[in-house]
């Protein structure tokens, strides 16, 4: 079972066929093959995940309102599909929206490309990405990327988002695990209350407009903190900056949220830099301030909600799927010498 697929996930299955695994669902599969079929497919929702240790244990796919059973040693491959079927403009849209989020303390447009630098804080903020339709790899647009990076003492790190540059025309080395973009629409502020524990709305969280020391300090420890708030502070719309302390005055979560546009004119709200510190965990402090900045884009015209999530997280991939979010793209960092 691939690391990067949670239950609730859409997923395809390649299987075996055998006595145990689900029919072939093809009356008459083209090409014919010479022989029958000797193996099928199942696209669906994953229901669990299969324990990978275990070859008798099953996978559960639910597939037009029927869970199939597919025994794990019958699995051939899975592919992690988005919630919903994506373009690649829907790509480009939400991508454009989340680079206006975090777009560094300068930026410049090379080639179709927007190349971002923030003083080497965050990746999000000292990355180039793909955002307009005219974008290529190609060895030109790299160099001038370079030398613009280079002018700021600063690497070349290339934000990818899934189909909009093929991988194997950029030639740099993977700089972090694949990266999920997950989201849900947002309605009135009271439905989005109703999505998380009651437990969640007796907790203070306080919103700022410019993020404290503290918070800043939290965020990135041992970097400077007028940096971090230049960079943090940046978005190219609404920005909002969430703490939430104890009874001794001491920051124990946080959480920053931008609205944005794409250029079809959504309204994006992007929501990140959430932590509560881990002696405070399990207590629904972080689903109150998700809950409080979902409200905030709301009262700020957002129409939709993303978040970007490493595949490998396990934690957060389960807990933000739980709170109405659904992969929509995938993306990674190439770091380009």
């Amino acid at each position: 079972m691939p690391a990067d697929a949670y239950p609730g996930d859409r997923v395809v299955v390649r299987y075996l066929l055998g006595d145990a695994a689900p029919a072939d669902w093809r009356h008459s599969p083209n090409p014919a093959p010479a022989s029958a079929p000797t193996m099928s497919d199942v696209t669906g929702f994953l229901v669990e995940r299969a324990d990978t240790g275990s070859p008798d244990s099953t996978l559960l796919i639910e597939r037009d309102g029927k869970v199939e059973s597919i025994p794990r040693e019958s699995v051939v491959s899975i592919r992690l599909l988005s919630a919903k079927p994506v373009r690649n403009s829907a790509i480009r849209d939400l991508e454009h929206a989340a680079a206006l989020a975090w777009p560094g303390v300068e930026s410049t447009w090379i080639g179709g490309w927007l190349a971002r630098a923030g003083g080497g804080f965050s990746r999000r903020a000292n990355s180039a990405v793909p955002l307009d339709r005219s974008a290529h790899a190609d060895a030109p647009t790299l160099h001038a990327i370079g030398s613009w990076y280079a002018e700021r003492g600063l690497p070349v790190l290339l934000a990818l988002p899934e189909r909009l540059i093929a991988a194997r025309t950029v030639g740099g080395e993977p700089a972090s695990p694949t990266v999920h973009i997950l989201t849900r629409d947002l309605d009135d502020s009271a439905s989005i209350a109703s999505d998380f524990p009651t437990t969640s709305t007796e907790i203070d969280v306080e919103l700022a407009p410019t993020p404290s020391a503290r918070w800043s300090q939290s965020y990135r420890p041992g970097t400077d903190a007028d940096l971090v708030a230049a960079v943090a502070g940046s978005a190219q719309g609404p920005v909002t900056f969430a703490t939430v302390v104890d009874e001794s005055g001491s920051l124990i979560a946080t959480g920053r949220a931008a609205v944005t546009s794409s250029p079809s004119g959504v309204a994006w709200l992007g929501v990140t830099a959430l932590w509560t510190d881990p002696a405070h965990r399990r207590r629904h402090i972080a689903d109150a301030v998700l809950a409080r900045l979902m409200a905030w884009g709301v009262t700020h015209g957002a129409q939709s909600a993303y978040v970007q999530v490493e595949a490998d997280n396990a934690v957060a991939g389960r807990w933000y799927r739980r709170r109405g979010f659904a992969l929509h793209h995938t993306s990674h960092y190439e770091s380009v010498t």
